[in-house]
């Protein structure tokens, strides 16, 4: 299990969060990722993200936490047998 990290505002949009876990992600594993097999679904605890390629595999999940500072920590947790070299 490979985990990220990176910091966001409160009210970020989507597409923004999107465009942060595209980039963190940067390397192979970035030029798979397929934004239509994706999916951002809300929780009762804030924002969660699916991140799938094309075939629809579960490549990371990504979920954010508040943090200290008034913002959100996002966490990606990349699947097993995916890497992003």
């Amino acid at each position: 299990m490979t985990l990220m990290h990176f910091a966001a505002a409160t009210n970020e949009s989507t597409d923004v969060i999107w465009s942060k876990i595209v980039h963190a992600v940067n390397g192979s594993l970035s030029s798979v990722i397929c934004p239509n097999s994706s999916s951002f679904i809300t929780t009762k605890d804030g924002l969660e993200c699916l991140v799938r390629n094309a075939k629809g595999d579960l490549l990371a999940s990504c979920y954010s936490e508040d943090d200290r500072m008034g913002g959100r920590r996002w966490t990606i947790n990349l699947i097993d047998g995916f890497s992003s070299d």
